[in-house]
């Protein structure tokens, strides 16, 4: 699962990194040179991300370096210092490091280290030290999913998937469409082990809007032999019919208290007693 993480944050870095530019460096750059991610050391290393920022005055270029952690790991400040040396050596400019780590709670990762004189620090930038409220004013995708491994303040779950599905409806794309939204919120939910809540929320809610079948959990049940998704129930990996949508449909309907009974059932084309029906099913 590790590995999903790294993919989806290598992935989106580009944006993450811009969403947090603006907080930990001069923003007033030029353009950003793409670097290989290849570095010599003893052998070869990749780096996560790696960008030369260029400014009008040349003087205040600098080689940033990012790295994206979704657990601590106690050799990074080790890591980050043979980076440097490795990347100071090439460029022979300054570099400016980052750790963003995507974890649950505050890292225990030391980011500084002293001996005499020779003193080394980077920047560790922990998702929860931030609330959901920063990524929700984004216009970048990439960035509205860091809102569920932020700080939720005095929100409940339900709450923030509302205005984080409700932002991404909105700010989706051709280029990064909800189907790829729902995909990496899947799998990154799991850091802050809500990854059934939003299953679960993607399955009331959602299912009228995406295609079941292009699901993150969907095609990992399918691969495994099994769907773990639940709506009512366990979805067993078949085409959902006509009905099923139509149930899905009712219980979103309910669950919003926008709607009286007999306003969805019109909507749905059923009967009050049946929208009772599964009404007392949410009871």
């Amino acid at each position: 699962m590790a590995n999903h993480y790294d993919k989806i944050f290598k992935e989106n870095m580009e944006a993450i990194y811009m969403a947090f530019s603006k907080r930990f460096i001069n923003p007033d750059y030029n353009t950003a040179e793409e670097l290989s991610t290849d570095i010599q050391r003893t052998k070869e290393k990749k780096t996560d991300f790696l960008r030369k920022m260029i400014y009008p005055n040349n003087a205040d270029n600098f080689i940033l370096h990012a790295e994206v952690q979704s657990k601590d790991d106690h050799e990074m400040i080790f890591r980050m210092l043979e980076y440097h040396a490795a990347l100071l050596r090439k460029y022979k400019m300054r570099v400016v490091q980052l750790v963003f780590y995507f974890g649950s709670g505050k890292s225990k990762m030391k980011n500084t280290y002293q001996d005499g004189k020779n003193y080394f620090s980077f920047d560790l930038i922990c998702i929860q030290d931030f609330s959901y409220r920063t990524f929700l004013e984004t216009d970048k995708p990439e960035e509205l999913i860091l809102a569920i491994l932020a700080d939720f303040e005095d929100l409940s779950e339900m709450e923030i998937a509302d205005l984080i599905f409700e932002r991404a409806k909105v700010i989706t794309n051709e280029t990064f469409g909800m189907e790829k939204f729902v995909n990496q919120i899947e799998v990154i939910s799991k850091l802050r082990n809500l990854d059934g809540f939003i299953q679960q929320y993607i399955e009331n809610y959602m299912a009228l809007e995406l295609k079941i079948e292009d699901t993150f959990t969907y095609k990992k049940g399918k691969k495994e032999g099994k769907l773990e998704g639940k709506l009512e129930g366990k979805l067993e990996g078949e085409i959902v019919g006509e009905n099923r949508k139509r149930d899905k449909m009712i219980l979103a309907m309910l669950k919003k208290k926008k709607y009286s009974v007999a306003e969805i059932a019109e909507i749905a084309e059923v009967s009050v007693d049946y929208v009772k029906e599964l009404a007392e099913q949410l009871k």
